[in-house]
């Protein structure tokens, strides 16, 4: 962003400018226009582009927190590694019972089943005792309700009959999880209500923090990604929240994000598998899941590979689907999965802190106050998990209030304006007319979810685009070349490498 921008015009100024629209973007603009802040969310593409939209879509309850391969020596030996794992569990819990529960947001139940071996990673005692523990440092409701099964009936249950090492299992623990339905609908819901509280909205734009004036303020360098315009916004605080690409928004001098690349497989298994995943971690040691995707197709993953290229051009390679097949055919032997059996898959960049202690990344939630690096009033989040949003927007609005004071029109807060926004029961319409959508992607794979539960076709997403053409005013070549570039990144994005083959169902073994 080199060349010169317009001069900011009296209704530029902002009491707090959030860059970066993925769920903890979203959340913070959420909470501070709902306290009555005056405020704009910046985003380079959509909504959801980043990590928000290629998560593994779990809300879990915080057990991983305490996985380790001996729990009484690491924890008695490091209390306060034991402390941070207690910390972040309880936070856990909490967001599993604030988001289960809330009726505007799709999630759905789901029975994860934890097995154990003579030679597994973790005793079945272990699994139990950290359910106990969960359920005595967090909410009650809903219950965690955990089953223990032993040997016997673990080998009989739909999902253990195809277990590794039948005569090593020694039983499986059981538990109440929930699942994200739709993990974009979160910052695109996010987005609308802070809409309603008076927030500005600018996607496909670029955002570079500037220069400070006198008064304290910072310039903002807007650039409109489509029309190449410019703009400058003032605002007393800028929010760093663009996730994996956080390093760019400003010459902060330090290294803001580590990036780890996340991939998963979707595949039909047999009914048995419906509303019931299984947790374990694979052969590397990191957690390996496979999950259902909400009828007869379920999904195995992530993995966990260190990711240093833009997350815009993550896909899903080859040694992905061979790594994940490898370790799903471990774990389950029963079903012997094939490369024809894989449909779908997605890959994400989780934006993890950066610290030389940790060469993967940091996972814990971190804030980085930037004045030490010249930027006052100007903060960052990095670590932060899809299922913590709605405390991180908290919080962000505390450290807020404590940089800048009260907002300047404190009798705005709560205020909500009438935005229309389900004047259209068409999704497509109501996604372009309501919902910010600019584009075929930004309807079918993020405001509908329509491509999550299969690939579309070219009939589909020319039945689509050509809905939605009038309203954007494309024409019937421009409206060609939309599905084109639609169903190419579908393909780059949710399809199979080219070494892949035809796809077909798994038969109950």
């Amino acid at each position: 962003m080199d060349q010169p921008v317009q001069p900011f015009q009296t209704d530029d100024c902002f009491e707090v400018v959030v860059i970066g629209g993925g769920v903890n973007g979203t959340a913070s603009l959420r909470e501070l226009s709902r306290a009555g802040y005056s405020t704009l969310l910046v985003e380079a593409e959509d909504l959801a582009s980043g990590a928000s939209g290629r998560s593994s879509r779990m809300l879990h309850c915080g057990l991983r927190y305490f996985e380790t391969a001996n729990p009484i020596r690491d924890f008695l030996g490091n209390p306060q590694r034991f402390l941070s794992a207690l910390s972040m569990a309880r936070d856990a819990m909490e967001a599993r019972t604030e988001l289960a529960l809330d009726e505007d947001v799709a999630t759905r139940a789901i029975e994860l089943l934890f097995p154990a071996w003579t030679d597994g990673p973790f005793p079945r005692w272990q699994i139990s005792s950290g359910l106990r523990l969960l359920g005595l440092i967090g909410p009650k409701d809903p219950p965690l309700d955990r089953h223990v099964r032993n040997a016997k009936e673990t080998r009989q249950h739909p999902i253990g009959r195809h277990l590794r090492d039948q005569d090593k299992l020694t039983g499986m623990v059981s538990f109440r999880e929930y699942l994200f339905s739709a993990p974009e609908r979160l910052c695109i819901d996010n987005a609308l209500e802070a809409e309603a509280h008076g927030a500005e909205i600018c996607l496909q734009t670029r955002a570079e923090i500037r220069a400070k004036d006198a008064d304290g303020r910072w310039r903002v360098a807007l650039e409109d990604s489509v029309s190449g315009k410019t703009r400058e916004v003032r605002a007393h605080s800028v929010l760093n929240m663009a996730g994996t690409w956080s390093d760019g928004v400003g010459d902060f001098g330090k290294r803001l994000i580590c990036g780890t690349k996340g991939a998963h497989i979707i595949i039909r298994l047999p009914d048995g598998y419906a509303d019931r995943g299984i947790a374990t971690l694979h052969r590397g040691g990191h957690p390996f899941y496979g999950l259902p995707m909400g009828d007869d197709r379920f999904y195995f993953g992530p993995t966990e590979t260190l990711y240093e290229g833009d997350a815009r051009d993550v896909r899903v390679d080859n040694e992905d689907i061979d790594f994940l097949l490898g370790e799903a055919n471990h774990l389950l032997p029963g079903l012997g999965l094939k490369r024809s059996h894989v449909e779908q898959c997605w890959a994400g960049v989780r934006p993890l802190t950066s610290d030389p202690r940790y060469p993967m990344g940091a996972r814990a939630r971190t804030i980085h106050d930037l004045a030490p690096q010249g930027f006052d009033n100007v903060l960052a989040m990095t670590g932060g998990p899809l299922m913590s949003h709605r405390s991180a927007g908290r919080l962000m609005l505390k450290e807020i209030r404590q940089r800048i004071g009260a907002p300047r029109d404190a009798a705005r807060s709560g205020q909500r304006r009438d935005t229309n926004g389900a004047a259209s029961t068409d999704p497509a319409i109501k996604a372009i007319k309501h919902e910010h959508a600019f584009d075929l992607n930004g309807v079918l794979s993020k405001r509908t979810g329509s491509t999550w539960t299969a690939l579309a076709d070219p009939a589909t997403a020319a039945q689509a685009a050509y809905k939605i053409a009038p309203l954007l005013c494309w024409d019937e070549a421009r409206t060609d070349n939309e599905i084109s570039q639609f169903l190419a990144r579908q393909a780059q994005e949710f399809g199979l490498p080219s070494e892949a083959v035809s796809i077909r169902n798994i038969s109950e073994s």
